[in-house]
């Protein structure tokens, strides 16, 4: 499994697999790597994936940063999908 330790990301983090052991082709997931150290009632911390906000425009703010990340996972998978294509060629 190769893991990127490189992307700078907080909360959300890509896991791609150049090779699935069953079907010998690469597979990606997004996997959420927040772990928060305060629980709000029923809600466990580690389900938390943004900061605590305290108006729209923080909320807002936190969405913004969370699409981003998305944005930036989307990009290096893309790249790992196409070196794993041009590699089966």
């Amino acid at each position: 499994m190769a893991y990127n330790s490189r992307m700078e990301t907080s909360n959300l983090d890509l896991i791609f697999l150049d090779s699935e052991p069953k079907t010998k082709r690469q597979i990606a997931h997004v996997c959420v790597k927040a772990s928060g150290s305060k629980s709000y009632g029923a809600t466990k911390a580690e389900g938390l994936i943004t900061t605590p906000c305290m108006s729209f425009r923080e909320l807002d703010a936190e969405i913004r940063r969370l699409q981003t990340e998305l944005e930036m996972i989307r990009a290096q998978a893309r790249k790992k999908f196409a070196r794993a294509q041009a590699a089966a060629a």
